[in-house]
């Protein structure tokens, strides 16, 4: 249900923010249309002055009622010098990305007199960015809109891509679209009120890419951890710009996001559908995690992945703490008819991302998914719970 709230009163350049802590710098992504992405600490205070530019009739503020308590009147009062945004707060929460809640917030807006001159400011996590993403796009076949990711995983992951979509008929992002935001705006400030288990699921982002990109991504990678705290705010904002590095340096091979470009989905077969089956009590980064693991023993028994590789990826996430567990009430048997739904099929049968080796996703041709045969998919679930039991 939406909820209404009225609103009371790379190319790079970098500037110093008022915050001591990271730089404000602003790199173009290299994704089709060359988005900016503004990172650092204080880089929403930026905002203003580009909404300024943008010469809209209407603003409209996109969140959920967690981040609006934590932030919100922090958002008005910097926007209300020369906007009066309308706030319209969506529910919080993976189970909570669906096509109700997109039909609900565009109606919405629509009501509050959106027009094509309008632009939306998503704020909040990833199903904010994904929903509001959605219905701007949507309204008026587009209209603008910003992200302003308040989470770790969404300002290191969903705003290198030009993706929105819904969860639908029981799988994940199975309806969705490609569309640009005028601008993204990562500013770590906002990491102050995430749980550490929330930090620590963002954490498997990044070693995702390490494992996909290898060489010095690796490597940084298992310092990062070695040198200690994971989770120190400063080794945090530091992580946030390795991120954005990892994403840019595989956007850049595949602008379109649909070639190479799907090695980004490495875990993500049996992490959606384990994310998807949990019912929001298993975090995006966790799901992955263990899609991971499932995804280099599969590939280890199947031969692709030497044993020497499968275990430096083992290895580094071994580095990651206190990862929740799959709920023991998800069944291999339920795990197996969820990824049948994943939005990666082309054809009958499983197709997975798997890797040859540290830095080198596997290939068939053109294509970077591997089939894989349903009973060695059992196979490597069984033996994967038996382990978590």
């Amino acid at each position: 249900m939406v909820r209404i709230q009225s609103a009371t009163s790379a190319d790079t350049n970098t500037h110093s923010s008022a915050q001591t802590g990271m730089a404000v710098e602003t790199w173009n992504s290299p994704l089709t249309g060359n988005m900016p992405i503004h990172f650092g600490d204080g880089a929403l205070d930026t905002l203003p002055a580009l909404l300024q530019e943008l010469s809209p009739d209407k603003v409209f503020l996109v969140s959920d009622p967690h981040v609006f308590d934590l932030y919100g009147a922090f958002l008005i009062h910097l926007l209300s010098s020369r906007f009066a945004p309308e706030v319209v707060l969506i529910p919080e929460g993976e189970n909570e990305k669906k096509l109700s809640n997109l039909e609900e917030l565009c109606e919405e807006l629509f009501n509050r007199g959106a027009t094509k001159s309008s632009v939306i400011v998503n704020f909040g996590g990833g199903v904010v960015l994904n929903v509001g993403g959605m219905a701007a796009s949507l309204i008026y076949r587009g209209i603008r809109f910003v992200h302003v990711p308040t989470t770790l995983m969404a300002q290191s992951d969903v705003i290198v891509s030009n993706k929105q979509g819904v969860n639908f008929a029981n799988g994940k992002n199975r309806l969705g679209l490609f569309s640009k935001p005028v601008a993204a705006f990562a500013d770590p400030r906002f990491y102050n009120t995430e749980l550490p288990r929330q930090l620590r699921a963002s954490l498997v982002e990044y070693c995702k890419n390490a494992i996909l990109l290898g060489g010095k991504h690796f490597e940084t990678a298992m310092a990062y951890f070695e040198a200690g705290n994971a989770l120190a705010p400063a080794k945090l904002r530091q992580l946030l710009r390795y991120s954005l590095e990892q994403k840019f340096e595989i956007a850049k091979l595949d602008p379109t996001e649909r070639g190479f470009g799907l090695v980004l989905e490495y875990g993500h077969t049996v992490g959606h559908a384990v994310e998807f089956l949990s019912q929001g009590r298993v975090l995006h980064g966790e799901a992955v995690y263990h899609g991971m693991r499932v995804a280099g023993r599969l590939a280890n028994i199947l031969g692709i992945f030497p044993d020497a590789e499968y275990k430096k990826q083992t290895s580094l996430l071994n580095k990651i703490p206190d990862i929740q567990s799959i709920p023991a009430d998800i069944s291999v048997g339920q795990i197996l008819q969820a990824v049948q739904r994943d939005n990666k099929k082309r054809d009958k049968g499983l197709a997975f991302i798997l890797m040859q080796a540290i830095g080198q996703p596997n290939r068939r041709g053109e294509s970077v998914l591997t089939p894989v045969p349903e009973e060695a998919l059992q196979q490597v679930l069984l033996e994967y719970r038996d382990a978590l039991l």
